[in-house]
C-alpha cells in the first residue's frame, strides 16, 4: 500500500508521536507525557479491537488494513480526477476520459496480511495481540527516550531522538508497499 505514518509506524517511532502532539496551527513540538502516550495507545487499540474482546486478531488487522487502503485509494481517485480537469483546461473535452484513464491507472489493493504484525507484536504467539503486547514496544521506546525519567518527553528529548533516528534511517522513496502499517 502507500507510505504514511500509521499505528505501526507510531509503535516504532516515539518522536513521531511527540511531534504529532504539536498544535496544528503552530507546527511547534510540545512535551508528551507517558499518560498522553498511554491514552493514545489505548484509544488506538480500542479502535483496532473491533469486536471488543480484548485481543486483536488477524481478521481485525486485515479489516484495518483494508479500510486504510480503501481510504488511500479514494484520495488517489480524487487527485486523478482533479488532474484530468486541469488537463482539460478549456472544458472542451479534448482529452477524453478514456484517454486519461489509459495513462492514469489506479493501483490495485493487494490482499492484506496480518502475519508480519502478529509476528512482531504477538509476544506469546497465541495468534492474537493483547493490549499489553500492543502497548509494550511503544512504552519501552518512551522509557528509553525519557532520559531524565520524569515521565515526559521534552522537546529536547524528542529532537534528540528524531536526530538520532534520521541519522540511522536509510533514505526512503515513496513507493507502493506490500505490507502497510496498521492504519486508519
Amino acid at each position: 500500500m502507500f507510505v504514511r505514518l500509521t499505528a505501526a509506524a507510531l509503535l516504532a517511532s516515539i518522536p513521531a508521536i511527540a511531534l504529532a502532539q504539536a498544535p496544528a496551527n503552530t507546527g511547534q513540538a510540545k512535551p508528551v507525557t507517558r499518560m498522553e502516550l498511554s491514552n493514545r495507545l489505548d484509544k488506538d487499540y480500542a479502535d483496532l479491537d473491533a469486536n471488543k474482546d480484548g485481543k486483536v486478531g488477524a481478521a481485525e488487522i486485515d479489516a484495518r488494513l483494508r479500510k486504510g487502503a480503501q481510504a488511500e485509494l479514494e484520495i488517489i481517485r480524487k487527485q486523478r480526477d482533479a488532474t484530468f480537469a486541469k488537463f482539460d483546461s478549456d472544458g472542451s473535452g479534448s482529452i477524453s476520459k478514456a484517454e486519461y484513464e489509459a495513462h492514469a491507472k489506479l493501483p490495485t489493493i493487494k490482499d492484506p496480511d496480518a502475519k508480519p504484525f502478529l509476528d512482531r507484536f504477538d509476544a506469546n504467539k497465541d495468534g492474537s495481540i493483547s493490549k499489553d503486547e500492543f502497548r509494550s514496544p511503544t512504552i519501552g521506546n518512551f522509557e528509553r527516550l525519557d532520559k531524565d525519567k520524569d515521565g515526559t518527553l521534552s522537546v529536547a528529548e524528542q529532537q534528540a531522538a528524531a536526530t538520532q533516528t534520521a541519522a540511522k534511517a536509510p533514505a526512503r522513496k515513496a513507493t507502493v508497499k506490500a505490507t502497510p502499517p496498521i492504519g486508519r
